[in-house]
Protein backbone atom coordinates (compact mmCIF):
# COMPACT_ATOMS: atom_id res chain seq x y z
CA UNK A 1 0.00 0.00 0.00
CA UNK A 2 2.88 2.31 0.72
CA UNK A 3 4.06 1.82 -2.80
CA UNK A 4 0.66 2.67 -4.28
CA UNK A 5 0.57 5.91 -2.19
CA UNK A 6 4.05 6.80 -3.52
CA UNK A 7 2.90 6.22 -7.11
CA UNK A 8 -0.19 8.40 -6.61
CA UNK A 9 1.93 11.17 -5.02
CA UNK A 10 4.38 11.00 -7.93
CA UNK A 11 1.54 11.27 -10.46
CA UNK A 12 -0.04 14.19 -8.58
CA UNK A 13 3.35 15.93 -8.39
CA UNK A 14 3.83 15.51 -12.11
CA UNK A 15 0.29 16.75 -12.71
CA UNK A 16 0.96 19.80 -10.49
CA UNK A 17 4.21 20.59 -12.26
CA UNK A 18 2.49 20.14 -15.62
CA UNK A 19 -0.36 22.47 -14.54
CA UNK A 20 2.11 25.14 -13.40
CA UNK A 21 4.02 24.82 -16.71
CA UNK A 22 0.82 25.20 -18.75
CA UNK A 23 -0.26 28.28 -16.78
CA UNK A 24 3.21 29.84 -17.21
CA UNK A 25 3.16 29.14 -20.97
CA UNK A 26 -0.32 30.72 -21.37
CA UNK A 27 0.70 33.82 -19.39
CA UNK A 28 3.90 34.14 -21.48
CA UNK A 29 2.01 33.85 -24.77
CA UNK A 30 -0.70 36.34 -23.75
CA UNK A 31 1.90 38.79 -22.50
CA UNK A 32 3.80 38.72 -25.82
CA UNK A 33 1.00 39.47 -28.26
CA UNK A 34 2.46 41.01 -31.45
CA UNK A 35 -0.26 43.68 -31.61
CA UNK A 36 1.24 45.37 -28.56
CA UNK A 37 4.51 45.86 -30.43
CA UNK A 38 2.73 47.16 -33.53
CA UNK A 39 0.83 49.72 -31.46
CA UNK A 40 4.02 50.87 -29.75
CA UNK A 41 5.78 51.28 -33.13
CA UNK A 42 2.82 53.30 -34.46
CA UNK A 43 2.96 55.64 -31.46
CA UNK A 44 6.70 56.11 -31.95
CA UNK A 45 6.34 56.84 -35.69
CA UNK A 46 3.85 59.64 -34.89
CA UNK A 47 6.19 61.25 -32.34
CA UNK A 48 8.69 63.92 -33.39
CA UNK A 49 12.30 62.82 -33.84
CA UNK A 50 13.37 66.10 -32.22
CA UNK A 51 11.80 69.29 -30.88
CA UNK A 52 12.96 72.82 -30.05
CA UNK A 53 11.50 75.70 -28.05
CA UNK A 54 12.14 79.39 -28.61
CA UNK A 55 13.25 78.86 -32.20
CA UNK A 56 15.10 81.47 -34.27
CA UNK A 57 16.62 80.35 -37.59
CA UNK A 58 18.38 82.59 -40.11
CA UNK A 59 19.30 81.63 -43.69
CA UNK A 60 21.78 83.52 -45.86
CA UNK A 61 22.54 83.45 -49.59
CA UNK A 62 26.06 82.82 -50.97
CA UNK A 63 26.79 86.57 -50.84
CA UNK A 64 26.10 86.54 -47.10
CA UNK A 65 22.81 88.48 -47.36
CA UNK A 66 19.96 87.51 -45.01
CA UNK A 67 17.24 85.75 -47.02
CA UNK A 68 14.97 84.17 -44.42
CA UNK A 69 14.27 84.31 -40.70
CA UNK A 70 11.99 81.89 -38.86
CA UNK A 71 10.78 82.58 -35.32
CA UNK A 72 8.52 80.15 -33.47
CA UNK A 73 7.57 79.30 -29.90
CA UNK A 74 8.15 75.60 -30.66
CA UNK A 75 9.21 73.36 -33.54
CA UNK A 76 8.61 69.60 -33.80
CA UNK A 77 10.47 67.80 -36.58
CA UNK A 78 9.20 64.46 -37.94
CA UNK A 79 10.96 61.75 -39.91
CA UNK A 80 8.39 62.26 -42.69
CA UNK A 81 10.44 65.39 -43.64
CA UNK A 82 8.22 68.09 -42.17
CA UNK A 83 8.33 70.42 -39.19
CA UNK A 84 5.32 71.63 -37.20
CA UNK A 85 5.64 75.15 -35.77
CA UNK A 86 3.76 76.93 -32.98
CA UNK A 87 3.18 80.68 -33.51
CA UNK A 88 5.55 80.95 -36.47
CA UNK A 89 6.70 84.20 -38.07
CA UNK A 90 8.57 83.64 -41.35
CA UNK A 91 10.29 86.57 -43.05
CA UNK A 92 11.78 86.23 -46.56
CA UNK A 93 13.65 88.95 -48.45
CA UNK A 94 14.94 89.32 -52.00
CA UNK A 95 16.33 92.71 -52.92
CA UNK A 96 13.82 95.37 -51.86
CA UNK A 97 10.89 92.91 -51.74
CA UNK A 98 10.13 91.11 -48.49
CA UNK A 99 7.28 88.96 -47.17
CA UNK A 100 6.25 88.34 -43.57
CA UNK A 101 4.07 85.30 -42.85
CA UNK A 102 2.51 84.51 -39.47
CA UNK A 103 -0.12 82.24 -37.93
CA UNK A 104 -0.97 80.23 -34.84
CA UNK A 105 0.27 77.00 -36.48
CA UNK A 106 2.66 76.20 -39.30
CA UNK A 107 3.94 73.21 -41.23
CA UNK A 108 7.17 73.40 -43.25
CA UNK A 109 7.94 70.82 -45.93
CA UNK A 110 11.67 70.14 -45.48
CA UNK A 111 12.16 68.91 -49.04
CA UNK A 112 10.71 71.92 -50.90
CA UNK A 113 10.93 74.97 -48.59
CA UNK A 114 7.16 75.36 -48.96
CA UNK A 115 4.95 75.88 -45.94
CA UNK A 116 1.33 75.91 -44.79
CA UNK A 117 0.00 78.27 -42.14
CA UNK A 118 -3.30 77.80 -40.33
CA UNK A 119 -5.42 79.67 -37.80
CA UNK A 120 -5.09 83.46 -38.20
CA UNK A 121 -2.79 83.06 -41.21
CA UNK A 122 -1.45 86.27 -42.75
CA UNK A 123 1.20 86.92 -45.41
CA UNK A 124 2.16 90.55 -45.99
CA UNK A 125 4.33 91.62 -48.92
CA UNK A 126 6.44 94.78 -48.83
CA UNK A 127 8.23 96.69 -51.56
CA UNK A 128 10.83 98.75 -49.77
CA UNK A 129 9.09 99.86 -46.58
CA UNK A 130 5.64 100.10 -48.22
CA UNK A 131 3.05 97.32 -47.82
CA UNK A 132 2.03 96.26 -51.34
CA UNK A 133 -0.34 93.34 -50.62
CA UNK A 134 -1.65 91.21 -47.78
CA UNK A 135 -3.39 87.84 -47.91
CA UNK A 136 -5.41 86.66 -44.91
CA UNK A 137 -7.21 83.29 -44.60
CA UNK A 138 -7.82 80.39 -42.26
CA UNK A 139 -5.19 78.41 -44.18
CA UNK A 140 -2.46 79.80 -46.42
CA UNK A 141 0.00 77.67 -48.41
CA UNK A 142 3.19 79.11 -49.86
CA UNK A 143 4.58 77.07 -52.78
CA UNK A 144 8.27 77.87 -53.22
CA UNK A 145 8.59 76.05 -56.56
CA UNK A 146 6.04 78.14 -58.45
CA UNK A 147 6.29 81.23 -56.17
CA UNK A 148 2.61 81.36 -55.27
CA UNK A 149 0.41 81.87 -52.23
CA UNK A 150 -2.93 80.07 -51.89
CA UNK A 151 -5.37 81.27 -49.21
CA UNK A 152 -8.33 79.02 -48.45
CA UNK A 153 -11.48 79.74 -46.46
CA UNK A 154 -12.44 83.28 -45.47
CA UNK A 155 -9.74 84.72 -47.69
CA UNK A 156 -8.98 88.42 -48.03
CA UNK A 157 -6.68 90.19 -50.47
CA UNK A 158 -5.83 93.65 -49.20
CA UNK A 159 -4.00 96.07 -51.50
CA UNK A 160 -3.68 99.86 -51.76
CA UNK A 161 -6.63 99.76 -54.18
CA UNK A 162 -8.98 98.02 -51.72
CA UNK A 163 -10.14 94.79 -50.10
CA UNK A 164 -11.40 91.71 -51.92
CA UNK A 165 -12.87 88.70 -50.13
CA UNK A 166 -13.37 85.19 -51.51
CA UNK A 167 -13.37 81.52 -50.59
CA UNK A 168 -10.06 80.94 -52.37
CA UNK A 169 -7.26 83.35 -53.29
CA UNK A 170 -4.24 82.47 -55.42
CA UNK A 171 -1.53 85.12 -55.58
CA UNK A 172 1.33 84.73 -58.06
CA UNK A 173 4.44 86.41 -56.63
CA UNK A 174 6.30 86.43 -59.96
CA UNK A 175 3.85 88.58 -61.92
CA UNK A 176 1.84 90.09 -59.00
CA UNK A 177 -1.52 88.70 -60.14
CA UNK A 178 -4.34 87.30 -58.05
CA UNK A 179 -7.06 84.79 -58.90
CA UNK A 180 -10.14 84.74 -56.64
CA UNK A 181 -12.80 82.03 -56.63
CA UNK A 182 -16.08 81.49 -54.80
CA UNK A 183 -18.15 84.22 -53.13
CA UNK A 184 -16.02 87.06 -54.44
CA UNK A 185 -16.85 90.53 -53.18
CA UNK A 186 -14.79 93.65 -52.95
CA UNK A 187 -14.57 97.22 -51.76
CA UNK A 188 -12.41 99.77 -53.55
CA UNK A 189 -11.88 103.44 -52.83
CA UNK A 190 -12.00 105.51 -55.99
CA UNK A 191 -9.65 108.46 -55.98
CA UNK A 192 -11.40 111.87 -56.30
CA UNK A 193 -9.21 113.84 -58.76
Amino acid sequence: MLESVKKIAQHKGLAGIAAVAIVAAVVFLLGNRPTLYILEEQKLSEAPDFFLEGVQVKSFNVAGELQETIHADAANHYIQQHTKLTNPVITRSTGNISSVASADKGLIDDTSDSFTLSDNAIITRYQGQQESARVEALTITYNDENQSIHGQSQGKLITQQGITESDSIRFNLVDNTATLEGGVKGHYDVSKH
